[in-house]
């Protein structure tokens, strides 16, 4: 963390008087709306510095490069990300039914999701396409994709679903919710009216999963 910052000369940009720690979370600020704005690629430290008023040398003071600065952005995204895994399914049906256990998830865990893409929602959009970040980008969303497709793969078999259509489901549940990041994260629609047909969509398809399930039985 610096301790203080560099004279600047007399022909450099000059910004507002702040502590170092307050500074760097300017410059981080700044370079969030550059991001959010005009994409990953517009953010490099010129475009940071004239951004924030202040000198390329102080904003090298802050981060080392373009890609520190991205790398910066990213962590503060990612940290949103950081949860526990859900309990396990066979440990949660001993207290709760399946039909119930499902419709307290989706609800719970789906608007705990748009929460996460309202609060960081555009720029993880921006950077997940950087090429930069490839790797700490693809480790996360495996991570939680490859869990999340697990558990609701093995609640839909425990109400009888076989395995296979349970994890085509699973996936397919897993996947709508990634493509709602541009519908929330743009305002290209309401956050009630996605929340609505993503609701209503999964049961119909959990009920008719349900019904074939039952005729299976019964043939």
């Amino acid at each position: 963390m610096p301790g203080t910052e560099p004279q600047l000369t007399a022909t450099e940009p000059v910004g507002p008087r702040l502590t170092p720690d307050d500074r760097r979370r300017h410059l981080l600020d700044v370079a969030r709306s550059i991001v959010e704005s005009d994409g990953a690629a517009a953010l490099t430290m010129d475009t940071l510095a004239r951004a924030a008023g202040v000198s390329r040398a102080l904003a090298y003071t802050y981060f080392e490069n373009r890609s520190g600065l991205l790398q910066a952005l990213w962590n503060e995204v990612a940290a949103l990300w950081n949860v526990e895994p859900m309990p396990p399914v066979d440990e949660l049906i001993t207290e709760t039914p399946p039909r119930q256990l499902f419709e307290d998830r989706l609800v719970a865990n789906t608007r705990w999701y748009f929460d996460q893409i309202e609060q960081g929602g555009l720029l993880f959009y921006r950077l997940v396409s950087e090429p930069s970040l490839d790797t700490s980008v693809e480790v996360l969303r495996k991570r939680v994709q490859r869990d999340n497709v697990a558990w609701w793969a093995r609640l839909l078999e425990t109400m009888g679903i076989d395995s296979q259509r349970a994890l085509v489901y699973s996936s397919l549940l897993n996947g709508t919710s990634e493509i709602t990041w541009e519908l929330i994260a743009r305002g290209l629609a309401d956050r009630a009216v996605i929340e609505e047909v993503f609701f209503l969509s999964s049961r119909l398809t959990l009920d008719g999963l349900l019904e074939q399930a039952a005729d299976d039985l019964g043939a």
